[in-house]
């Protein structure tokens, strides 16, 4: 029986290794095509690296410019406000919809089909649609809201200050429904029936089998759901470069357009990569609240 023992122990650790080493050209292909290039980002980001002439180490300059930058702060605040304000209407309108679809209605099958054409429309596409929508001499949204009565001139979408971060913002929130939605919908339709006969027969009416059994019972997916999505609109960028640029005046500018202006517009590639790498740490603390959360769920 030990040497049975003995050799069974034996071979799990070769078994082991053998794994270990079918990883390493794993490890090398990832670090190659993600560590390598965060690392040199991450170099950069202590230089004075522009355009056209050799970098020079300078240490923590570019980050103590940025946190005197009120541009830098101004895009924080976008980005914190865009992302949030995203993703709330986003997962609200996708549970609203995942609800009513996991009904039995006639047409449901169009229905479906109808509400993901959004997220199957490239981003491109998209942007390029709305900010013709939105023109405030010949876009529809305004000639409707004209013939409505609602406006007697166009308003300006994609040049007054105040409306800029929520016209992008109202883009982002009808492309990225239909991810809420599906996902919602597809753990919806894995839940047990006998659930919630159960709890009628103990009396239990709508509202309270969906706050008791529906949500609980779909937390994880809403989730990663949601985790996912925050990270993808946080670090935004087609939709609003497209759209509105980021102007007027910085009034719709977020880290990621930002960090194309700092780029590619003012040719600081250092100041660049320090914008953002300065919000890695959000993202991290996100990850690991939702890591310590599911944890704490199972």
């Amino acid at each position: 029986m030990a040497n049975v023992k003995r050799k069974y122990e034996s071979q799990a650790k070769k078994d082991r290794r053998l794994g270990l080493i079918l990883m390493i050209p794993i490890i090398l292909v990832v670090f190659g095509i993600m560590g390598y290039p965060f690392c040199r980002a991450l170099y950069l980001s202590f230089t004075n690296k522009v355009v056209g002439k050799p970098e020079e180490f300078v240490g923590l300059e570019n980050y103590i410019k940025l946190f005197h930058d009120p541009i830098y702060w101004k895009s924080l605040k976008n980005t914190l406000v865009y992302t949030v304000g995203c993703i709330a209407a986003k997962l609200a309108l996708g549970l609203l919809w995942a609800v009513l679809l996991n009904r039995s209605f006639k047409g449901k099958s169009f229905f479906r089909t109808v509400l993901l054409i959004p997220w199957a429309i490239p981003g491109m596409v998209a942007a390029t649609t709305w900010r013709w929508m939105y023109d405030s001499t010949y876009g529809i949204i305004n000639s409707l809201l004209i013939s409505l009565g609602v406006t007697k001139i166009g308003i300006p979408w994609l040049s007054d200050p105040n409306l800029t971060l929520l016209t992008t913002m109202i883009v982002n929130i009808w492309r990225g429904i239909p991810f809420f939605m599906f996902s919602i919908l597809g753990a919806l339709q894995t839940l047990e029936k006998q659930q919630y006969e159960a709890a009628y027969v103990d009396g239990a009416g709508s509202f309270k089998q969906f706050w008791y059994i529906t949500l609980p019972s779909i937390s994880s997916v809403i989730g990663i759901t949601t985790l996912l999505s925050t990270i993808w609109t946080f670090n935004d960028f087609e939709n609003v470069y497209l759209i509105t640029g980021g102007g007027p005046l910085y009034a719709s500018s977020t880290i990621a357009t930002y960090t194309y202006d700092m780029a590619f517009i003012q040719n600081n590639f250092a100041r660049a990569v320090s914008v953002a790498i300065s919000v890695i740490p959000l993202l991290l603390i996100l990850i690991f609240i939702y890591a310590k959360a599911n944890k704490e769920e199972e």
